[in-house]
């Protein structure tokens, strides 16, 4: 797809295809389970729930720990087996030629290009079938074991493998073309294995012969549960000792399962194969972290883009516009797959090896988790399977549908260079543009990553969504509670310092995601971000990015700002934005305003939408961020939300606010508004004065104006044993009675409709009158339930 026509898709969000809704029995109902440290107690069960345990071969297949590394491009050592995880959906191939991606098919994010040139055929290789996930070795003592783990199965006639093994660590002995067809070379090859769902087979790559493991004492296990193929080879059959160099690839299996099959390059037109290009390998691992770095300049288009972002720094224009950014749309690593590819292209693949030292093994030696600073990519299993293998049909951006399908999703994270393990760190959100992917940051902005994460000494982190479009409603909702889990359990966090971020649809989910569950977030940055789903003009003229009532009729923020009256908003903008307009956004920093609001509001000269993107120019937003802290125990605030975004199938939806949890409305058809308005008395908030500046020019890091709204705090008054709730569309709600420090006196509900307020932390004996009846005595568990008749309510408590 062209790069004009993806601007023209982009700019007409308003009439994309309609929203489809999740499909039935995506997700298993949550249920409650702890919440780790690091995290806020308040979140939605997607957070709460465990992680799936991902299934994993039998004992017998394969008698070692499945204690793989889970960051992609590492290995570690646990009993008696080396084990390795490869990058996820990285099985592209080879580049073509000059370096460039040249083939016609469809990607599954139209803004996150690949390096590879290679494509699947139709059918069950899902437009994932080569992909390595895992790599193991494994010794006993008359057997060693070479297991592959790949993503997507759902064909094992698909994938072929091949291992080959250097066994004197010596390139000038043995052969270096691998057998097979495979079509690339290492030097010293002196033994080759080659698995698939059909057999395994030795082969000596001097005289060609070939020996049948199976025949020989050996077995194979094609595990579709665990999408694994174990070959276990006797040491009859393959003695091992010392230290060897081994290599692991994977491409298209032929009709025979012994050898590989031409990759298919341009399916366009007539579904042809346009190239027969020698490289057959779809993917290669142990491929290190370090060398798929998120921008790569390497390769020879690499070299060519990263030559004209160094002329183009060189120039003031250049340097003070950041223009040099542009190139990293070249030479962004987007995949994790931009070293692979170009090393496949030239043929020559030693590069990648890993070192096996058998004495090792057999000393059952152990090695921790490799947890690398810098940036990285990570894996997790989310309890949501779409399907199989990835979808790459072209315009995705309107239907919020998955195209990572499996329930093995990525993430990117990046790590402090100074972090140590248990110091606990801010965690920071930087979630990715609608089209792009969750190594957009790394790709695009690293100048970013280093003002938001390493000079904040924050963890930062952007998840996938399960695709590029998921506009962060449904399963990309879920992924993003799944994901901070996840983080909360690898890394030690400090809760109190969370913030929001991320550019253009990210930019979206900062304000949608904050305003759902405020009390969550320390602070938020809008870079670029639309205050609707989709695109507004001017409050009133809009258009939406789906015709689906989630994002046409609960897509629009404006009426949730008042929830975000304890969070300071950072509102980064470019005068030239053709996607999110600018005067929509102004509209949005003055609603803020008008309620007295924390925030700041940046306009700047930059490029166009997706040019600012690269310019990697938010140096003022960044620094008018800060390291906000959050607030806990506010006595007044105001909750808004949409009900029918709430999904206890997906485990997301509404929690509650503060000291107000268990919210659930009378209707909850779409473009219906629950509310709140919460003033506890007992909890005295500072006096606010508001603080106002600007609009003053800017010249820094770009020219522009900055407005904001800051506040000075007063003295606090005096407490008091009096708290008013009112209530729109709320059928139920529980008050923390402990939390709101107001154990005994008088709450006023005021309610549109009939209801239940369920009063919990009271201490067993407080009696309680409703209206002037008594209502009984608290029991034990210290919780009450009241009938809320329409209208006003008076409970007392003594």
């Amino acid at each position: 797809m062209t790069q004009f026509v993806r601007r023209a898709l982009l700019a007409a969000l308003v009439v994309l295809a309609a929203c489809a809704s999740p499909a039935t029995g995506i997700g298993a109902g949550a249920a409650s389970a702890a919440v780790p440290p690091g995290m806020p107690t308040d979140v939605p069960a997607a957070a709460r729930t465990p992680a799936p345990a991902y299934p994993e071969p039998s004992r017998t297949a394969w008698p070692f720990p499945n204690a793989f590394p889970q960051t992609s491009g590492t290995g570690r050592l646990a009993g008696g087996a080396s084990l390795w995880t490869d990058f996820l959906y990285d099985d592209y191939g080879a580049s073509g030629p000059g370096g460039y991606n040249t083939s016609t098919y469809s990607q599954s994010s139209g803004l996150a290009p690949r390096q590879g040139d290679y494509v699947f055929p139709a059918g069950p290789a899902d437009n994932n079938g080569a992909d390595i996930f895992r790599a193991g070795i494994g010794m006993t003592g008359s057997m060693t074991y070479f297991r592959v783990d790949w993503v997507t199965l759902a064909d094992p006639s698909v994938p072929i493998a091949e291992w080959t093994f250097d066994t004197d660590n010596n390139p000038a002995t043995g052969a270096s073309l691998w057998p097979a067809g495979a079509g690339v070379r290492s030097p010293g090859i002196d033994e080759a294995l080659v698995v698939s769902s059909r057999g395994a087979w030795l082969i000596n790559p001097l005289t060609g012969l070939r020996t049948n493991v199976l025949a020989g004492g050996g077995s194979l296990t094609v595990d579709r549960t665990a999408k694994s193929f174990i070959v276990a080879v006797p040491h009859s059959l393959l003695p091992v000792s010392g230290t060897w160099r081994v290599r692991l690839g994977a491409g298209l299996a032929d009709a025979s399962g012994q050898n590989f099959a031409p990759p298919e390059v341009n399916t366009a037109g007539t579904g042809a194969l346009a190239s027969l290009t020698a490289e057959r390998l779809y993917n290669i691992t142990f491929r290190t972290v370090a060398q798929e770095p998120p921008v790569y300049t390497d390769g020879s288009s690499d070299a060519l883009a990263a030559a004209a972002q160094s002329a183009l720094a060189a120039t003031p224009v250049g340097s003070t516009l950041g223009l040099d950014g542009i190139a990293r749309t070249v030479t962004g690593n987007f995949w994790m797959e931009d070293d692979q590819a170009d090393t496949l292209a030239a043929g020559d693949v030693s590069k990648f090896s890993l070192l096996v030292d058998w004495s090792a093994l057999a000393a059952r030696d152990a090695t921790p988790p490799p947890q690398p600073t810098g940036y990285s990519t990570r894996w997790y299993v989310s309890r949501l399977h779409p399907g199989a293998g990835q979808v790459t049909t072209d315009g995705p951006e309107g239907n919020f549908k998955p195209t990572l399908l499996e329930s093995l999703q990525p993430y990117s994270v990046y790590v402090p260079t100074t972090y140590t393990a248990g110091h606990r760190l801010p965690l920071t959100w930087i979630l990715h543009s609608l089209e792009v992917n969750y190594n957009q940051y790394g790709a695009l902005d690293p100048q970013l990553l280093q003002q938001l994460c390493q000079s904040r000494d924050s963890i930062c982190a952007t998840t996938e969504g399960f695709g590029p479009a998921g506009w962060y409603y449904n399963e990309a909702e879920t992924d993003f509670w799944q994901v901070w889990r996840q983080l909360a359990q690898a890394y030690a966090l400090n809760p109190a310092r969370t913030v929001i971020s991320g550019y253009s649809m990210g930019g979206w989910a900062s304000y949608k995601l904050a305003f759902e569950h405020p009390d969550d977030f320390a602070g938020a940055l809008v870079l670029d971000g639309p205050v609707v789903c989709g695109v507004e003009v001017y409050p009133g003229i809009s258009g939406p990015a789906a015709s689906s009532p989630q994002c046409a009729q609960d897509g629009q923020s404006a009426p949730l700002v008042a929830n975000a009256r304890w969070i300071p908003y950072v509102i980064d903008q470019t005068y030239a934005d053709e996607l999110v307009p600018t005067t929509g956004v102004i509209a949005q920093a003055q609603a803020f305003d008008r309620l007295g609001e924390r925030y700041h509001l940046f306009i700047h000269t930059g490029g166009d939408h997706l040019a600012y993107a690269t310019e990697d120019r938010f140096g003022d937003a960044v620094s008018a961020l800060g390291l906000p802290r959050r607030t806990t125990a506010p006595g007044t605030f105001t909750y808004a939300w949409y009900p029918s975004l709430n999904s206890r199938s997906l485990g997301i939806g509404a929690t509650g606010d503060y000291w107000v949890s268990g919210l659930r409305a009378r209707r909850a058809a779409s473009g219906t508004l629950a509310r709140i308005r919460a003033a506890d008395a007992a909890l005295p908030d500072r006096r606010v004065i508001a603080q106002r500046s600007g609009p003053a020019l800017v010249t820094q890091p770009l020219p522009g104006t900055e407005t904001s709204l800051s506040w000075r705090r007063g003295r606090r008054s005096k407490a008091a044993r009096h708290m008013s709730l009112r209530l729109a569309d709320v059928a139920a709600l529980t008050v923390n009675a402990a939390a709101a420090r107001l154990r005994t006196g008088t709450i006023r509900v005021n309610t549109d409709g009939p209801g239940r307020l369920r009063i919990s932390r009271l201490r067993p004996g407080t009696a309680v009158r409703v209206n002037g009846r008594r209502l009984r005595r608290v029991r034990r568990g210290g919780v009450v339930n009241v009938r809320l008749r329409r209208g006003t309510n008076v409970i007392v408590l003594h």
